[in-house]
């Protein structure tokens, strides 16, 4: 039985439409977008939400690191 996948979106201020990727380990897309953000020239903002579609995780592009939303 497969897992329900999670979603990171990456929103790039210099593109029209977001990025998605999508995975089963919640920390795997974690470490991805943290380190695709710190090593970014133009840094993105990214969203990460759960199988259900909540949103558990911010990272704008003036933050360091994740920032968990409440109640998630």
């Amino acid at each position: 039985m497969r897992r329900a996948a999670w979603t990171l979106t990456i929103d790039h201020p210099d593109l029209t439409t977001n990025e998605e990727v999508h995975a089963e380990s919640e920390d795997v897309l974690r470490m991805l977008g943290r380190d695709h953000h710190r090593q970014a020239q133009i840094v993105p903002d990214l969203t990460l939400t759960d199988p259900q579609g909540r949103v558990v995780a911010m990272l704008d592009h003036w933050a360091s690191d994740w920032t968990d939303q409440e109640g998630a």
